[in-house]
């Protein structure tokens, strides 16, 4: 005799959030973020959700989810430099969702050494952990990334993409903010540029250069002209770079910094040169210091703490719906002017 409680039970089992989305007409994303209560959804929206949860008998059980995978409600999250003022905010935005929907965030940091990664995220994959946040160290290979995939572990990566490797990503439209770095100072008449920091093997700095050339070409300037200066993505990186210009003898008239620290590094070598007020520099990522720098430090604003949220949405819809195709959200970054630039701004 047919159990039709059972039977019931497992009718409500076999809707998916995917379902609840599709029927709803919003993306599993939003739906995710209903039955979570995270990220910022219109009121109509929201009852939409609930009003197709109840339609197909849809019902979210977080304890259930993590009983069936014995999982623990602790998320793994990865940087490469804790230190960093731009992690610092990311960190922030994404321990904050991922604590509204009940998970705990266990941080640790690389130093941007994929050995040490590896080790890292096998230390905590020990303590079952429900899923993982990843900023990739430099030089990461695809086969790590096919390693999280192959062990079923939920996985986002942050600010930092691996080419050919699909992957959840969320991170700013870095060739966008690299061209609007140079648009702005191609506009203050400057025709010799330079790049400053970061390490080639990350992806986002090949990105941001990529939109610095793009200007420079649309700009009639040859993009052979640009002045590539590597370093660590660090005030103390930045100060070897200012050396680096330095000794080269003429200086570019603008420099666009891998970071807002690479450009606190740069004016410090600037200045004991006595060279601080000849280079227009624009920064990236408008931490919370740079406006608090002399002078006021014009950056691209990528928002870290918007990203951290939507990091922390992204792995939850992942946690709801283990067999979803990887999606990639990026985000326009914005120039913010202030006066290391040259323009003169008024708090």
């Amino acid at each position: 005799m047919l159990n039709r409680s059972c039977y019931r039970d497992s009718m409500v089992q076999a809707v998916t959030l995917k379902d609840v989305a599709a029927h709803a007409g919003v993306s599993r994303t939003t739906a995710s973020n209903v039955v979570t209560r995270t990220g910022r959804v219109a009121s109509e929206t929201r009852d939409r959700v609930h009003q197709a949860m109840r339609e197909l008998g849809y019902v979210y059980n977080r304890g259930a989810a993590s009983l069936r995978t014995h999982k623990t409600t602790t998320v793994g999250v990865v940087v490469t430099n804790i230190a960093s003022p731009f992690f610092g905010e990311l960190l922030v935005g994404l321990e904050s969702t991922l604590a509204r929907a009940g998970f705990r965030s266990l941080v640790v940091a690389t130093g941007d050494d994929a050995a040490r990664q590896d080790e890292l995220v096998a230390e905590l994959r020990e303590h079952q952990i429900a899923g993982l946040a990843i900023v990739p160290a430099g030089r990461t290979s695809g086969s790590f990334l096919e390693g999280l995939t192959a062990s079923g572990i939920p996985h986002v990566l942050m600010t930092r993409y691996l080419d050919g490797a699909p992957a959840p990503y969320v991170g700013p439209d870095d060739r966008l903010g690299g061209r609007l770095a140079a648009e702005h100072l191609l506009d203050h008449g400057s025709r010799s540029l330079a790049y400053v920091g970061g390490r080639p093997a990350v992806l986002s700095r090949r990105d941001r250069i990529d939109g610095v050339k793009d200007a420079l070409r649309a700009g009639g300037v040859d993009p052979a002209t640009l002045v590539d200066v590597e370093s660590e993505t660090s005030g103390q990186g930045g100060l070897a770079a200012g050396e680096q210009l330095l000794a080269r003898g003429e200086l570019p008239e603008a420099v666009i910094c891998h970071s807002d620290s690479v450009a606190f590094g740069l004016y410090r070598a600037l200045r004991i040169a006595g060279r601080a007020n000849s280079v227009r520099i624009i920064g990236y990522d408008d931490v919370n210091t740079a406006a608090l720098w002399e002078p006021p430090l014009t950056s691209v604003a990528t928002h870290p703490e918007r990203l951290g949220h939507a990091a922390a949405e992204l792995l939850l819809a992942e946690l709801d719906e283990l067999d979803s195709e990887p999606e990639r959200r990026l985000f326009p970054p914005e120039l913010v002017v202030r006066e290391s630039c040259g323009c003169q701004t008024h708090a």
